[in-house]
């Protein structure tokens, strides 16, 4: 924490990036340390993100600030990587965050690869906006409500509203004093769950008309071509939410939801119950995530990718039920 501090401190130009397809955590953790450092009086410094800000996170204080391309050719004082294990997730911004003299990560994923001149990195963390807010306490920087917005935004992304069980007596405590600083929860709900476009309502519905399970009922997942976006005229971040939807059926262990993207590659987000791990399934593939939340990208056909990974769920939790029985 010291060193993090320190890094920051020192710096008087900065850049903040969060992974590809940044969700709650990435953006809120992101943003909530360009105010802070901006209150410090750095105004050398930007945010930059391979993918546009979703649309149900523009109402973070200075969304706009999120910038897709830069054009500025220098070298910063610090890259801050948020809420990433592996570099190559920021994406084309990659080439500019080796650049930094000094690179500084805040993530709370088991670390895939050493990148950083400093990690603040903690595993037992919610959200990397948990780490956000501990280090911008450690830092003594107040905590303004546009701060306090969007870091209770990556706490309740990642919790699923305190719903995960990632939720611990810390993360409660912080989310009180961001409450307290100025953070409407209420509202917080209302944008990132409870608020959707038109479009991607008809996306739901489309992905939801899709849906199986295996014979046990303990895998269960939708698939989503490229057609059905086009008939719902949605965009890839739409699907944000829907594996959640998947999630919920009873009986549900293991939750998948699998995209064709633009590029013919096949997106699919995982989500657990209790102590199914999807980290390590989505690990099989290149991808990573949490316990109970996960990701990865497999390039083939949306059928063989469904294919695929419903046999390598199966495989795995059998595998895992094998060895729960024999200890």
């Amino acid at each position: 924490m010291t060193h993090a501090a320190q890094l920051l401190h020192e710096a008087e130009s900065f850049l903040i990036v969060p992974h590809l397809h940044p969700d709650g955590d990435a953006l809120g953790s992101a943003l909530g340390l360009y105010h802070a450092l901006k209150q410090m009086g750095k105004t050398h410094g930007v945010v930059v993100s391979h993918d546009p800000v979703p649309e149900i996170y523009r109402y973070l204080p200075d969304w706009q600030q999120v910038h897709t391309e830069h054009s500025h050719h220098r070298t910063y004082d610090v890259a801050v990587v948020v809420d990433q294990s592996q570099l190559n997730r920021a994406g084309k911004h990659e080439p500019l965050v080796r650049a930094a003299r000094k690179i500084l990560q805040i993530d709370h994923h088991v670390l895939m690869e050493p990148f950083a001149d400093v990690a603040l990195v903690d595993t037992r963390a919610a959200a990397t906006a948990e780490l956000v807010y501990r280090l911008l306490r450690h830092m003594r920087l107040p905590l303004t409500p546009e701060v306090a917005t969007c870091l209770l935004t990556g706490i309740v992304t990642d919790t699923f509203s305190f719903k995960f069980p990632n939720t611990t007596p810390r993360t409660l405590r912080i989310a009180a004093a961001l409450q307290q600083a100025g953070a409407d929860l209420s509202y917080i709900n209302e944008q990132v769950f409870e608020t959707r476009s038109f479009s991607a309502v008809k996306l739901l519905g489309l992905a939801l008309a899709t849906l199986q399970r295996t014979e046990d009922g303990k895998i269960a997942w939708v698939s989503i071509p490229r057609s059905a976006f086009e008939a719902a005229h949605a965009h890839e971040e739409e699907t944000e939410g829907i594996v959640n939807f998947v999630r919920s059926v009873r009986g549900v262990e293991v939750a998948m939801m699998l995209r064709e993207s633009p590029n013919h590659k096949v997106r699919a987000s995982l989500r657990s119950r209790g102590a199914v791990n999807v980290a390590l399934l989505a690990q099989q593939f290149g991808g990573g995530g949490h316990e109970n939340a996960a990701g990865c990208t497999l390039e083939t056909s949306l059928a063989e990718a469904e294919r695929i990974l419903v046999a390598e769920a199966q495989r795995w939790m059998a595998s895992s039920s094998s060895i729960s029985r024999a200890g």
